[in-house]
C-alpha cells in the first residue's frame, strides 16, 4: 500500500468523523501549519473554509497532489532540521500534528523547535494512537504483535504512546495540555476484533472492570507553550464562565416557562376544587331531596295500606246488612 492510497480519504467536515473533531479545533480565520498532511485529505477542508496553510511534506507523490491547494509546501523530514531553516522568522496561530509523532525518530526533537513557530496564544492540535487500547491487550494475551499497512500497528510506526507518556512528552518539552478529546472505537468493530471476541467472556469483563479508556484507540491533546499557560488559563477560566452564564441563562428559561406551566397548572387545579365542591354540594342536595321523597313515598304507602284496610272493613260491613235482610224476608219478619 502506498503512502498516498494509506493517508487518502474523504470525511464529512460538519460530521463526527475524527478528522472533522480536530479540524474544529481550529480556530476561525487562523493561519495553519500542518505536519505531515500526505495528500491533503485534511488540507482541502482547511482551505475551503479559508485558512492559510502551510505544509511540511517529504513524499514526492503527496506533495505533487497537495500542489493544486495553494498551499506552501516545504518539502522536508521533520526528523532533520531543514524545515525550521525554511520556516525561520514565520508564525501560525495553529500548529496541527495529526497521527505524524509515532512515525518519527525523535518527535520530542519536533515538539521542542514547534513552539517558536507558534503566535502568541497560539495553540498545537495532536492526534496519536493509543498503545494501550483493549484490542491491542487482547492480540497480546493471544501472543500476536503484528504490524500491517494501517491501523495502530501500522508498519510506519516508530513510537508507541499511551495518554500518560503523551502529558509526559509534552510537558518535557515545554508543552502543557489543555483540552483533550477521545476518539473511541468499539473493539468488536477495529481490527482486533477477532482476539477480543476470541476471549471469554468472563476474562473481558474482569479485564474492563475500572478501565474507562479500554475504548480510545486515539488521543486528541490540544497544548499551549508552558510560557502562554498562564493566559490560557485565562482564557479557560473566562469561557467556563461564559459556558456558567449560558448555562444559567437557559435554567432561568427552562424556570420561567415552569412557572408559567405550574400556574397553569394552579389555576386549573383551583378550577377544579370549585367544580369538585359545587358537585359535593349538588350531590348532598340530592341525598336530601332522595330522603324527602323516601319519606313521603312511606307515607303514601301506610296511607294506601289504610285505605285499604278501610275499605275492606265497609264491604264487609255491607256485606252482613244484605244478608240478614234477606234472611228476616224469608222467614216473614218485617
Amino acid at each position: 500500500m502506498s503512502d498516498i492510497e494509506r493517508y487518502d480519504y474523504a470525511f464529512d467536515p460538519d460530521g463526527d468523523a475524527w478528522a472533522a473533531r480536530l479540524l474544529r479545533r481550529v480556530p476561525d480565520g487562523a493561519s495553519v501549519l500542518e505536519l505531515g498532511p500526505g495528500p491533503g485529505a485534511m488540507t482541502q477542508v482547511l482551505r475551503a473554509h479559508g485558512h492559510s496553510v502551510t505544509v511540511i511534506e517529504n513524499s514526492p507523490n503527496a506533495l505533487q497532489a497537495l500542489a493544486p491547494l495553494g498551499v506552501q509546501a516545504v518539502e522536508a523530514d521533520l526528523d532533520g532540521s531543514a524545515w525550521q531553516e525554511a520556516l525561520q522568522g514565520q508564525r501560525f496561530d495553529a500548529i496541527l500534528a495529526c497521527d505524524v509523532l509515532e512515525h518519527l525518530r525523535e518527535p520530542d526533537q519536533v515538539l521542542k523547535a514547534l513552539a517558536d513557530l507558534l503566535q502568541p496564544m497560539g495553540r498545537l492540535v495532536i492526534s496519536l494512537p493509543n498503545i494501550a487500547y483493549a484490542g491491542v491487550v487482547a492480540a497480546l494475551r493471544a501472543g500476536v504483535f503484528d504490524y500491517a499497512d494501517k491501523g495502530l500497528l501500522d508498519r510506519t510506526h516508530m513510537r508507541f504512546f499511551t495518554r500518560r507518556s503523551i502529558e509526559q512528552l509534552l510537558m518535557d518539552c515545554g508543552w502543557v495540555p489543555i483540552a483533550w478529546e477521545a476518539n473511541r472505537v468499539p473493539v468488536g468493530e477495529s481490527e482486533f476484533s477477532w482476539y477480543w471476541d476470541a476471549m471469554p467472556d468472563a476474562w473481558r469483563q474482569h479485564l474492563l472492570a475500572g478501565w474507562s479508556d479500554f475504548d480510545v484507540y486515539q488521543w486528541m491533546v490540544v497544548a499551549a507553550p508552558a510560557r502562554d499557560s498562564r493566559d490560557w488559563e485565562t482564557v479557560q477560566v473566562r469561557a467556563e464562565a461564559g459556558q456558567l452564564r449560558a448555562q444559567l441563562q437557559a435554567l432561568q428559561l427552562t424556570h420561567t416557562a415552569e412557572h408559567a406551566s405550574l400556574v397553569e397548572h394552579q389555576k386549573a387545579f383551583a378550577e377544579a376544587r370549585q367544580l369538585i365542591a359545587q358537585f359535593e354540594r349538588d350531590v348532598d342536595s340530592l341525598r336530601q331531596q332522595v330522603q324527602q321523597l323516601t319519606g313521603e313515598k312511606s307515607a303514601l304507602e301506610q296511607a294506601r295500606q289504610k285505605a285499604q284496610e278501610t275499605l275492606a272493613q265497609e264491604r264487609a260491613i255491607r256485606a252482613r246488612g244484605s244478608w240478614g235482610a234477606r234472611l228476616a224476608r224469608w222467614l216473614g219478619v218485617r
